[in-house]
């Protein structure tokens, strides 16, 4: 039951800081008594909290091994309270001390965070108890204090549940995953005010980490014995110069989930209602799907779903009724996970009003004006229903603005001929409409200053995706824009996908580079069909002229849909939530690559809302078997999934973690094939897909 005001009869709860900490640490054997200038590291972290305004007590869970005599002799010498327990079982060590001190309210730290501050503690703790109905308060969900100044503050009853109901190994050694995955609609993300510091990382689990503190601490001896406050610790990391570690913030546990898997091959999915209607689809739908990226050729015929029934939040379910986490969301427009209840009756309530009209609606205005608030480039908005319509319009008005045809291209930029002629799927596309636009690579500025050149005067436009799996070089986008100008061309970035996705206002934002036009689409409506063309008045004004104009690019439900996504994205937490998400799918997946002895042949790139993975063999070529494989296992273990992870705000503890012990099953299987010798071939039961073409 949930923890309400009412519940400590108008009393104070009692507060005790918890403290796992033990020798044996695998990773840097002894660090909890590691000597650190002049004090044990975790004498260090006690001193730290000794100035804290809501910790009625501090107790040290260490194990009942005979090496951690040594933490139970300081701890008794201090004068602070010690319980041991069980090694592996650190849950059950909680439970413990917890009974041992009457905590009625638990704040879970471990002993490897010297750097750690009490106002970081009180403020999660205050944050805590002055919310009503919740079990679980954290600051790691995403983190925005560094690594290392962890809290997470928990009731005595929601801790018993779990040690009662969690039944393997990471759930128990790490405490807190059960808890997190089941108590969803009773917890609170405490995110400490900016700036953002989520990116460093102060935790002791390697001897350069211990170095790093070791560094900070001299520093900060200089004035005094502290405690020292947060503000102070973080201008010591600055003015101390001290060279942060390299390993992976909870690379730990991340290692226990694949260390808790097997290599056993996941059980084939029942598919015959799919199989049913796509012989059905195959005699009315060519190709079987509206998208080809929908279609059973972009998966592995045989082994995954073909058509999907039903999706809420992060999970779809097919028409077999089996049911996945899902990491294509629709090719990216559900930014907030499907079925999202404040969006789709936004949408509903307008189309009960009538959507399509014979004229103008005023909420075109007003999503416009919002827009233009929003994107640095737009000063004046129009709108399409998918990104095809967008990056067709926007070169259309630079062609009709230069006065000029040819057009550079960089990234995807949708299905129709003036694009798709660059690509091997040109069928139908007149040679005289491929001859006028031009690939040119990313990050490669001579090649785009030596394809402007090749026909002065002739180009109208630039248009590229300004990101998308590769991050731009320093000064690229820049001096993308400074060459494009140079030529007399506009600059128009595709922002399609990355539009949204990667915060407000997009790339452009990102990297304060503004286009000329830009295009976003995608996540604007959270799969309500609706995109638009942003751009300069002076450039934008030619639609007067050029004609770009449909039934639909009106319809106001989707707009509806539009400006509440906005109102989430603006003020709510999706962005957080996403970040934590992403980085923890990003993150587990590399540890788990490197467990597998595979961290060479594993690649993942790109932002942790929007990653490609692919497999390359021992000697950097690709690998498409393994890769197939990979897919395979995930989806038997319920991830769908394609080249990405595409990442919505829906993502909650119980998906991640599903896809992060999929992972571990799938690499683990691929280590235990390429130790004994089988070729990956020979399991997997289907072929695996070719891509349509290549274009990133």
């Amino acid at each position: 039951m949930a923890i309400t005001r009412a519940s400590f009869m108008n009393k104070r709860p009692r507060v005790v800081a918890v403290i796992q900490a033990r020798m044996d640490s695998t990773r840097l054997p002894g660090k909890t008594m590691m000597d650190l200038c002049g004090t044990p590291l975790i004498g260090r972290l006690i001193s730290q909290l000794s100035n804290s305004r809501t910790l009625d007590s501090i107790v040290i869970a260490t194990s009942n091994k005979a090496a951690d005599n040594v933490i139970v002799k300081y701890c008794e010498n201090i004068g602070v309270d010690v319980v041991c327990g069980s090694h592996d079982d650190v849950l059950s060590r909680y439970v413990h001390a917890a009974e041992r001190t009457n905590a009625e309210i638990v704040v879970r730290l471990t002993g490897d965070c010297p750097l750690h501050s009490s106002d970081t503690v009180d403020e999660v703790v205050e944050a805590f108890l002055n919310t009503d109905a919740v079990d679980y308060a954290s600051n790691t969900s995403p983190y925005t204090r560094p690594e290392g100044q962890d809290v997470e503050v928990f009731t005595t009853d929601i801790l018993r549940q779990a040690n009662l109901s969690a039944d393997h190994g990471p759930d128990r050694e790490h405490v807190t995953p059960w808890i997190r995955r089941n108590v969803i609609d009773n917890k609170l993300d405490v995110y400490h005010k900016g700036p953002n510091n989520s990116k460093l990382r102060w935790s002791v689990d390697y001897q350069d980490d211990f170095e790093f503190v070791q560094s900070v601490w001299s520093y900060l001896d200089r004035f005094g014995s502290g405690p020292f406050n947060f503000e102070e610790i973080m201008k010591a990391v600055n003015e101390s110069k001290a060279t942060q570690g390299k390993s992976i913030i909870n690379e730990g546990f991340y290692k226990s989930i694949y260390n808790q898997v097997t290599n056993e091959p996941a059980a084939p999915l029942t598919l015959d209602k799919s199989f049913e209607w796509l012989e059905r689809s195959d005699k009315v739908i060519p190709g079987g799907a509206q998208t080809y990226s929908k279609s059973w050729r972009h998966h592995i015929r045989g082994v995954s779903p073909i058509f999907l029934e039903k999706g809420k939040g992060a999970l779809v379910t097919d028409v077999d009724g089996n049911q996945y986490v899902d990491l294509i969301q629709g090719l990216l427009p559900n930014i907030l996970g499907y079925g999202h209840e404040e969006v789709n009756k936004a949408a509903l309530e307008r189309a009960n009003e009538g959507h399509s009209f014979s004229i103008a609606h005023p909420l075109e205005v007003e999503l416009a004006e919002r827009l233009c608030s929003i994107i640095p480039c737009a000063e004046m908005i129009r709108f399409g229903k998918n990104g095809s319509d967008a990056t067709a319009g926007a070169v259309r008005a630079a062609r009709a603005f230069t006065k000029r045809e040819h057009v550079a291209v960089c990234g995807y930029h949708g299905w129709q001929d003036w694009f798709i002629g660059t690509t091997s799927r040109n069928a139908g596309v007149p040679r005289g409409v491929q001859d006028l636009a031009h690939p040119f690579p990313y990050n490669d500025l001579d090649s785009l200053e030596k394809l402007l050149s090749s026909m002065q005067g002739k180009f109208a436009a630039v248009i590229m995706e300004p990101v998308n799996f590769y991050w731009p070089d320093a000064g690229y986008l820049e001096k993308v824009k400074e060459i494009t100008h140079k030529h007399g061309a506009l600059l128009i970035f595709d922002e399609i996908c990355s539009g949204f996705h990667f915060g407000l206002g997009g790339a452009q934002k990102l990297f304060d580079v503004l286009p000329d036009l830009s295009t976003f689409g995608k996540a604007m409506g959270n799969g309500w069909p609706i995109s638009c063309i942003g751009g300069r008045r002076e450039i934008m004004q030619i639609f007067d002229d050029a004609f770009v104009s449909f039934t639909f690019a009106g319809d106001v439900s989707a707009m509806a849909a539009s400006n509440k996504v906005l109102d989430i994205l603006e003020t709510g937490d999706a962005y957080a939530r996403m970040s934590s998400a992403g980085t923890k799918l990003f993150d587990g997946a590399m540890v788990m690559a490197r467990e597998a002895n595979l961290e060479n042949n594993f690649v993942l790139k790109g932002h942790p809302h929007w990653p490609t993975f692919s497999f390359v063999d021992d000697m950097g070529e690709d690998d498409p078997i393994t890769k197939a494989f990979w897919i395979q296992e995930l989806t038997r273990r319920g991830v769908l999934i394609l080249t990405t992870f595409n990442i919505s705000s829906a993502l909650d503890e119980k998906c991640t973690t599903q896809v992060l012990e999929a992972f571990a099953h799938a690499f683990k299987r691929i280590a235990h094939a390429k130790s004994s010798g089988v070729n990956l071939i020979s399991w997997l039961d289907g072929p695996p897909c070719t891509p349509a073409f290549k274009a990133r």
